[in-house]
């Protein structure tokens, strides 16, 4: 089944869409997992349109790393305040 485009439009892989925009691979297939960054899936290869890459980043990116710091710090409190074994 052939790739229709209506439009011109330039594709990336997600290794090469790291590389252009500077962010981590896990971090792109987090966005497409979930939604946020839509791509398409031709063959084995996920493509990303450049101009929803840069509007993923410039929306949603730093929002993203933001609640993951937040994530992280609340894993580091909760292990810090377990008692440890024979411990109480």
């Amino acid at each position: 089944m052939p790739l229709r485009i209506d439009r011109p439009v330039t594709l990336y892989t997600i290794e090469e869409a790291h590389k252009v925009v500077g962010v981590s691979q896990p971090t792109l297939w987090r966005a497409v997992w979930s939604g946020k960054l839509p791509a398409v899936k031709y063959g084995h290869y996920v493509l990303i349109a450049e101009e929803d890459l840069w509007r993923w980043k410039a929306e949603c990116y730093r929002e993203d790393m933001a609640q993951r710091r937040r994530g992280r710090k609340a894993l580091r409190r909760k292990r810090r305040c377990k008692p440890k074994v024979g411990e109480q």
